[in-house]
């Protein structure tokens, strides 16, 4: 059954997948093998460690409950990034992923399937969630949540963010995303807990992110609100320091990003701003009308 949980078990290097892999409803649900070497392709580049991930990933599945393991997201992201030192080329194969999706097929069983035993081929987690693309992949949609979020060496702005789902499924799929002074906004002016650890309101975060997706047609961001080019010596140095990582460091505390630059603070400000009064004027579904 080791097999079967972990393909790839005892691989420890990252890897490639091509896209001709077929995973089957019973794979997916853990009670069949799989048989990827003809699928497994040449991985250019540099060697990464995967050793640090499979700590973090090992973790979560220890600390979260099955019925639990989406609130497991905020807790993962920073440190899979963290242990994970993709540069964004890299970040961006989709081979890449795929390797991970399998290589990983217990965490992604844990996180997105049914209990432990369950049998119904209708419950197991998705194809997508192994080899699906970014914005769907179980690991994908984590790393690039944290990089598209973090505001430098600071990963909280990326945890934060990570503990709604709604955010997760629209706002970080749609363009405005990738202006990181909008991101960090949005984060901003949305409502938190009572302990300012997380952004309960789902319906708030989906108005917010179609109000401003639909202003963002009409006013480039890049000008109003100008962001920094990244530090790549900075972001290549952090790379290059993955074997020096360790995962087990950073259990109860939030571990550093790459210390390549972070979004000017003016730049956010006059996007709270905006957005503040999209969030005051967005129809928000349940929501009654003062």
């Amino acid at each position: 059954m080791t097999g079967i949980a972990k393909p790839l078990e005892g691989w420890t290097r990252l890897g490639r997948v091509e896209p001709s892999v077929r995973l089957t409803p019973a794979f997916r649900l853990g009670a069949e093998d799989l048989d990827i070497g003809q699928h497994l392709g040449e991985k250019p580049g540099r060697q990464h460690n995967l050793e640090p991930v499979r700590v973090v990933l090992d973790e979560a599945m220890d600390r979260w409950g099955h019925p639990d393991s989406a609130a497991s997201d905020t807790w993962v992201g920073p440190r899979l990034h963290a242990a994970l030192r993709l540069s964004r080329r890299e970040a961006s194969d989709r081979a890449t992923w795929r390797f991970l999706g399998l290589w990983a097929a217990d965490y992604v069983r844990w996180r997105f399937g049914p209990e432990p035993g369950q049998e119904d081929p209708e419950q197991a987690a998705k194809v997508e969630r192994f080899v699906g693309p970014h914005s769907k992949q179980a690991l994908a949609r984590l790393w690039w949540m944290t990089e598209t979020f973090r505001n430098g060496t600071d990963y909280s702005q990326a945890a934060l963010a990570l503990t709604n789902q709604d955010i997760i499924n629209n706002l970080f799929r749609m363009s405005i995303a990738n202006h990181r002074p909008t991101a960090l906004a949005a984060l901003a002016v949305l409502p938190r807990s009572k302990d300012g650890t997380s952004l309960p309101n789902g319906r708030a975060a989906n108005a917010l992110a179609k109000a401003t997706n639909a202003t963002a047609s009409t006013l480039l961001l890049d000008l109003l609100a100008p962001d920094e080019q990244a530090d790549v010596v900075a972001r290549a140095r952090w790379e290059a320091e993955a074997s020096d990582y360790d995962a087990r460091a950073y259990l109860d505390t939030l571990p550093e990003g790459p210390d390549d630059g972070e979004v000017p603070a003016e730049s956010v400000e006059l996007m709270k701003k905006l957005l503040s009064e999209l969030l005051t004027e967005a129809p928000i579904r349940g929501q009654v009308a003062a």
